[in-house]
C-alpha cells in the first residue's frame, strides 16, 4: 500500500510535466512553425524607416533596437530590414520558446536578463555587437511594464552602439492577461510602426549619464507608443 501511495503521490508532477513539454511543444511547432508565419503574411504592415536606420542598414554600422517587452513581434517585421540581429531572452521558463520561435525567423537570441544570468548575457552581447545588430526589451523579463531597467543604457555604453526605440500598434488584436499585456495582432490586422533615435551613451558614462540615458530612452518610447495607440485606436 505504501509503494502504491508513493507511486500515486508521484503522478500529478509527472502530469504536470507531460502537459507543460506538450504545451511547449505546440508553441513552439504548431504556433511558431504554422500558425504565427500564417498570421505575419495576413497582416498588413506600414513601415518607413527614418533616414538613420536606412543608413545603418545600408552600411556595416550596428545599433541596438529597443522595443517594448509587449510589442515583441515587431521585432520578426524589423529584422528583416536589418539582419543579422540578436535579441535578449531571459532564462526564465518561456524563454527557450521565445528563443526557438525567433530562430525560425533566422534571429539570434542571448539568454540571460536583469534577474537571471544578467553578467553573463552583458559579455555576450558586447561581443555579438561587433557583428550583429542587438535587440532588448528594456521592461523585460517581468516588468513593471513600460519602465525600462538599466541594462539597455548599459549596453549602449559598453558596446557603444547607438539605441533605436522601435514600437508599433494595430486596429485589432488579442491581449493577453499576463504583466505585461502581450499584443497579437488579429488576421488581416493592419500594423502601423515607429522608429525613432538614435541616443549615443558615452563609454565612459557614469550613474548619473546612465540614469539620463535609460530616462531619456523610457520617455520617449513610452511617448511614441502612446501617440501610436492613439492613431491605431488600440485600446489597454
Amino acid at each position: 500500500m505504501a509503494a502504491v501511495r508513493s507511486i500515486e503521490s508521484g503522478s500529478p508532477p509527472r502530469r504536470r510535466r507531460w502537459k507543460r513539454n506538450l504545451l511547449d511543444w505546440f508553441a513552439i511547432h504548431v504556433f511558431g512553425g504554422l500558425i504565427l508565419p500564417l498570421l505575419i503574411r495576413s497582416w498588413r504592415v506600414e513601415l518607413d524607416l527614418p533616414p538613420e536606420l536606412k543608413q545603418v542598414r545600408d552600411s556595416d554600422q550596428k545599433t541596438i533596437l529597443a522595443f517594448w517587452h509587449n510589442r515583441q513581434l515587431g521585432l520578426l517585421r524589423v529584422a528583416d530590414e536589418l539582419r543579422p540581429v540578436k535579441v535578449l531572452i531571459s532564462r526564465h521558463g518561456d524563454g527557450e520558446i521565445i528563443a526557438r520561435i525567433v530562430g525560425r525567423f533566422g534571429i539570434g537570441s542571448v539568454r540571460g536578463s536583469s534577474t537571471r544570468g544578467g553578467k553573463a548575457a552583458v559579455r555576450q552581447l558586447v561581443a555579438a555587437s561587433r557583428e550583429s545588430h542587438l535587440a532588448i526589451t528594456p521592461d523585460g523579463p517581468v516588468g513593471p511594464r513600460y519602465q525600462a531597467k538599466p541594462g539597455v543604457a548599459l549596453v549602449a555604453a559598453l558596446t557603444g552602439l547607438p539605441v533605436a526605440w522601435v514600437t508599433w500598434s494595430t486596429d485589432r488584436a488579442w491581449r493577453f492577461k499576463s504583466w505585461d499585456r502581450f499584443i497579437l495582432p488579429k488576421p488581416f490586422a493592419r500594423m502601423r510602426y515607429r522608429v525613432e533615435g538614435m541616443v549615443e551613451i558615452p563609454s565612459n558614462a557614469g550613474p548619473e549619464e546612465l540614469e539620463a540615458g535609460r530616462l531619456e530612452i523610457e520617455t520617449r518610447m513610452n511617448a511614441l507608443t502612446a501617440a501610436l495607440d492613439l492613431e491605431m485606436g488600440l485600446e489597454d
